[in-house]
């Protein structure tokens, strides 16, 4: 009997487990909850539809609840559907035998779905401004989620919730209308906090990556906290937001291919308003194109732009204020060198360092006629500071070159590019002509004091009398008011010729010399003068005057083997107009292009001159000529000599377009030979100096390199040309 029971009782215990078994593993189907759980729903929200298929009750072993799941119900909201592969919830057995649905945990488990419908119901139970804002920027997408909601005895959802979901395909709509697409990410939710991993997704072009992105509510806040970084991708300037585009594609004409690692954490209240931001980026750029015409002053392999090469930076961002640091390889034209670079931002002020090591490319400082070669090791530094209200401050740019140093302390730079002051320049190099400058240029209160025992001012004398701008060089200057006190032992005109002891003062107003006293030597101890005086009527006065013209003459290329003579020179300006009378006394020419042919042409006595290397003779030379808005006119070119006397006139414009025409009378010695036969002489020639029957009339026209000369070999001689001639012997007399 106690065999037959015991055998009974395992049985119904086999039995037991078994069933047991199966209810938690298989479960058993019933619809007898479906009309009870709609109706729980629909007293909740009106708009809120659900249909259910079976239910299944599995039994949980660890508490001996019930488990409630029914797969694919239909859900509608506002008859939108929600795709919907599950819900389940846990039930205990005396609720199920009482029939009592008292929820208390509800998971769900979803098919992909609208993001937009899903948001809509969100904000059903829980609305505030940041769903608000998600549902007005959120253009397509679709989302899958799983969640576990536990409920208070009241029905509504304790704060323990917590959501895991995947999103693919999100379409944003920025309140600049910027869009940013195919955003795929993974998300976990819990009350109060949420996690963003797995993210990708495209903006202006460029394809966007996060590992992961952790936010905390704080109540009156949220608190970002992540990584955010690109592939390489090439960046559309175009397509950035005006507040980069506009300041970017100023100074980078080309797109951009770059690669950043960046973490971040921000804070952002109910205001959208962001605060506490700190980033930190690592950014690569494939190559950086600049152009700036000014390279070509000082880099001879430069012609369309610089390009920066690999360039690698890193960028610590806190709340406004940032420290950039980045090195690169710098290509001009092919010569690649290395630079190294730092930008810090303190609120309003940003402080920049940059240092170039300059081998393989060449360098040229034209004004002091000195180049650094290819294969020279040099290095160039630029530090200073600029302020948002336009202000730059140059503190130091340092070039260094073997034993060659170039040193500029304290530049003061306007909002409008102008130099405000300068504190300090140091030169010492030898240059092009192996010629060693040192110049030392300082500030004095508001005035400037100019030394040197030995410079080289070749170049800067050829850009003088040679530049075709005409702008004062001074307009580099805001508003210059200052006395220059010039002192140099020894000043190079040429590789030759040198003056000594040159002193000058100078006195600025509004960027203009008003007064310039130069007084110096030459080697030979022939004195030079120059003076500029303004007088009360605004004129500036200009005079110019030596013995020794040589020096001076020489320095334009198109006069050959010029010697000899002295030269006289006035000038008066106002208004950008300007009348001048340039002499020249006792010198002689070995060749001027496209009038040499026309005087040996003309001139026996010339072409013995020639021939015998002597050059042709000229007693004196006088130009008068005006200049107003890039025309120079020529009223008058006299020059008066033993072979040759010229007389001529015309113009020369800015474009360079040259016109002159005049008389020309060859061999005076033979006119003079034949005035003196009595009788024949009278008639043929007269008595008169300076009247005969040998002239030429010719004509010049075109550009420099491309003058026509026309002449008309045989012609009496003009009243004017006479004329002339007679005053000037007067004077001579």
């Amino acid at each position: 009997m106690v065999k037959r029971f015991i055998q009974i009782t395992l049985f119904l215990i086999l039995l037991f487990i078994i069933f047991l078994t199966y209810l938690s593993t298989y479960g058993v189907s019933t619809d007898k909850f479906n009309k009870l759980i709609s109706e729980k729903i629909s007293e909740r929200d009106k708009y809120l539809e659900i249909d259910l298929n079976e239910i299944k009750i599995f039994l949980n072993i660890n508490n001996f609840n019930f488990e409630l799941k029914t797969n694919n119900p239909k859900v509608f909201f506002k008859n939108k559907e929600i795709k919907i592969k599950s819900i389940s919830t846990d039930l205990p057995l005396k609720n199920l035998i009482l029939q009592k649905m008292n929820l208390e945990e509800v998971k769900i488990l979803t098919h992909k779905n609208k993001i937009q419908n899903l948001i809509e119901v969100i904000r059903a139970y829980k609305n505030n401004p940041q769903l608000f804002i998600l549902n007005k920027i959120i253009k397509d997408g679709f989302i899958e989620i799983e969640s576990k909601i536990n409920f208070n005895e009241d029905g509504s959802i304790k704060n323990n919730y917590l959501v895991d979901g995947n999103i693919e395909n999100l379409k944003i709509e920025l309140l600049n209308n910027d869009i940013i697409e195919n955003v795929n990410l993974s998300f976990l939710i819990r009350e109060n906090n949420y996690l963003i991993y797995n993210l990708s997704s495209f903006y202006k072009t460029v394809k966007i990556k996060s590992n992961q992105i952790k936010i905390i509510n704080n109540g009156n806040s949220y608190n970002f906290e992540g990584d955010i970084s690109n592939q390489k991708s090439k960046l559309n300037l175009s397509k950035l937001p005006d507040i980069f585009n506009k300041n970017i594609r100023n100074i980078f004409k080309e797109d951009l291919t770059i690669y950043s690692n960046n973490k971040f954490n921000f804070s952002l209240n109910k205001k959208i308003k962001f605060s506490d931001i700190n980033i930190q980026s690592k950014i690569t750029l494939e190559e950086l194109k600049y152009s700036n015409d000014i390279f070509k002053q000082f880099f001879p392999g430069y012609k369309k732009d610089i390009r920066f090469e690999n360039n690698s930076i890193t960028i610590d961002y806190n709340n406004g204020d940032y420290q950039i640091n980045g090195k690169s390889k710098i290509n001009i034209n092919g010569d690649i060198d290395d630079a190294n670079y730092s930008l810090k931002k303190i609120k309003n002020d940003f402080f920049y360092n940059c240092n170039l090591e300059l081998i393989n490319s060449a360098v040229n400082f034209k004004i002091l006629n000195y180049t650094k070669n290819k294969d020279d090791k040099s290095s160039l530094e630029l530090k200073g500071k600029y302020s948002t209200s336009k202000k730059i401050d140059l503190e130091k740019i340092r070039f260094i070159h073997d034993k060659n140093l170039i040193d500029i302390d304290n530049i003061k730079i306007n909002s409008n590019k102008k130099i405000k002051s300068i504190d300090n320049i140091k030169v010492s190099v030898f240059n092009n002509n192996d010629k060693l400058s040192k110049l030392n240029i300082k500030k004095d209160k508001k005035n400037y004091l100019i030394k040197s025992k030995i410079f080289d001012g070749t170049k800067l004398v050829d850009e003088i009398l040679f530049s075709k701008e005409e702008s004062n060089f001074l307009n580099f200057f805001d508003n210059l008011n200052s006395t220059l006190l010039i002192k140099i032992d020894t000043a190079y005109l040429g590789k030759e010729d040198y003056l000594t002891s040159l002193n000058t003062k100078i006195n600025i107003i509004n960027n203009q010399i008003f007064d310039l006293n130069l007084s110096s030597k030459f080697s030979n101890n022939e004195e030079l003068k120059v003076s500029i005086k303004t007088n009360q009527n605004k004129e500036k006065i200009t005079t110019v005057f030596t013995n020794y013209a040589k020096p001076l003459v020489k320095k334009y290329k198109f006069i050959k083997g010029f010697d000899g003579g002295a030269l006289d020179f006035y000038s008066v300006s106002k208004d950008k107009k300007i009348n001048s009378n340039l002499k020249l006394y006792d010198f002689k020419l070995n060749e001027v292009p496209a009038l040499t042919k026309l005087l040996t042409l003309a001139s026996l006595q010339g072409i013995a001159d020639l021939l015998t290397g002597e050059g042709i003779r000229f007693n004196e030379f006088e130009m008068k000529f005006n200049k107003d808005k890039g025309l120079m006119t020529i009223e008058e070119i006299y020059s008066l000599g033993p072979s040759i006397s010229v007389l001529m006139d015309g113009y020369v414009q800015k474009d360079g377009l040259i016109s002159l025409r005049g008389t020309l009378v060859p061999a005076t010695t033979i006119n003079k030979a034949i005035g003196s036969i009595p009788l024949l002489g009278d008639i043929l020639v007269g008595k008169k100096v300076g009247e005969g029957v040998f002239g030429v009339s010719f004509k010049v026209k075109g550009y420099p390199k491309d003058l026509k000369t026309s002449v008309n070999p045989i012609k009496t001689l003009t009243p004017r040309f006479i004329t002339r001639t007679l005053e000037k012997l007067k004077k001579t007399n």
